[in-house]
């Protein structure tokens, strides 16, 4: 829309210029019929007029935004639309974007004197306040045992960091082992514990007393990956985006949950870790970031398009330039399919528009066709235009066949 706004600074001086040589020249240089020439230049001026060239980006954004509304892809505007359809790396989070989001805690492990029960209701204090799936799981759990859980003071999330709150007048923290291990530091009987519960794709939580330096317990939590996941992987390799997974998960968890969607990690990432890979990544081809917490806001920020999971926080929602209302992992390439296909939609307008004018142009100096034809042929260029835009309202690619096949079987 930018090259057509500059395009047509030029264009149109260009062709009222051209215009008036034609009513001009003939006459006064060669003796030729004012009327006859008069009329070709008022011709010529009606064939040249950019209407559907201007409307050939407008109409084919607008349809592409309407039918991407339709089928659960909220796009914020014809830039992110255009973007998303260039980059050639798509970033994901882990939990709650590539994960369902609904993780269930698998293991309590207390610590020195302290019985399990007591350490789930602990944990569920310090992150009652949360809206993190991880930390929404861990409630749930203590919940579903009917625990009673003690109230916590000062709660808050400090980014790569974990959960904080004062608990029984306890200075009490709910963080990754990477962390737990620098503040406290863990036993060797911790780290193997750890290490196993990790292979096992697990993610590992661990609850300390910061004032006292002393591990109370050890939580796991699981998260399987979303059901479309692998195919909406498969979808992006087929189109050429290479789809990568950041996370602040260990090594290991985030391994076994990768290498089962078959794509790219980068592990024990903090978000200023992740903020350096989606730099990386913008000046190899660019970047699109999905992810649906606050974690992820300024990566989401940073990224050439910034997608967010309908079902995310309001920042990383907010944040993001586009949001998948269903939070499907397939309608990632959806889009991207998309985008492809509206910027493939404007380059036949824009040869459709130019096309029909220069052979009309043509002919109207030349004096075979006349004034009506004139009005015929701008008229026609744009109707053309605008409906091969419409057609972009009944997108489908086979991403979409797909659901539909599924959701009838």
């Amino acid at each position: 829309a930018r090259f057509i706004e500059r395009f047509s600074r030029y264009y149109t001086p260009a062709v009222m210029a051209i215009a008036l040589l034609v009513v001009l020249v003939p006459p006064v240089a060669l003796g030729a019929d004012w009327q006859t020439w008069l009329y070709r230049g008022l011709a010529l001026l009606l064939i040249a007029c950019p209407c559907a060239l201007v409307l050939s980006t407008p109409a084919a954004v607008a349809s592409a935004l309407a039918a991407g509304t339709r089928r659960g892809l909220l796009i914020k505007g014809g830039n992110a639309l255009e973007r998303i359809g260039r980059v050639k790396w798509i970033a994901f989070d882990k939990t709650g974007t590539l994960t369902e989001g609904k993780p269930k805690v698998t293991d309590v492990v207390a610590c020195h004197d302290e019985d399990q029960a007591g350490v789930l209701a602990l944990a569920a204090a310090v992150e009652a306040g949360s809206t993190h799936p991880l930390a929404r799981a861990v409630v749930k759990e203590a919940e579903a045992l009917g625990l009673t859980v003690p109230a916590a003071t000062q709660a808050r999330a400090v980014i790569g960091a974990g959960a904080h709150a004062w608990v029984q007048g306890r200075a009490l923290v709910m963080g990754s082992p990477a962390y737990a291990q620098r503040v406290v530091g863990l036993a060797g009987t911790h780290l193997v514990l750890v290490e196993a519960l990790q292979l096992e794709g697990k993610t590992v939580m661990v609850l300390f007393d910061e004032e006292a330096a002393r591990v109370l317990g050890i939580l796991a939590v699981r998260d399987e990956p979303r059901p479309d996941a692998e195919r909406g992987v498969e979808r992006l390799k087929a189109m050429g985006v290479h789809p990568v997974m950041l996370t602040g998960d260990h090594e290991r968890a985030a391994g076994a949950i990768a290498g089962g969607l078959g794509m790219e990690y980068q592990a024990a990432l903090l978000p200023a870790d992740k903020l350096r890979v989606i730099g990386e990544l913008k000046a190899k081809g660019g970047v699109a970031m999905v992810g649906d917490g606050i974690n992820d806001a300024p990566a989401l920020a940073l990224a050439d398009v910034g997608v967010a999971m309908g079902g995310g926080t309001d920042v990383a929602l907010e944040t993001a330039d586009a949001a998948l209302l269903e939070s499907r992992v397939a309608d990632v390439a959806r889009m991207v399919a998309l985008s492809r296909a509206t910027l493939a939609n404007i380059r036949q307008n824009v040869v459709v528009a130019l096309g029909l004018k220069a052979v009309f142009l043509l002919t109207t100096v030349l004096g075979v066709t006349g004034l009506w034809v004139a009005v015929l042929a701008d008229t026609g260029a744009t109707a053309l235009v605008t409906l091969n835009a419409l057609r972009l309202l009944r997108f489908r690619d086979s991403a979409s066949s797909d659901r539909s096949s599924g959701s009838e079987t």
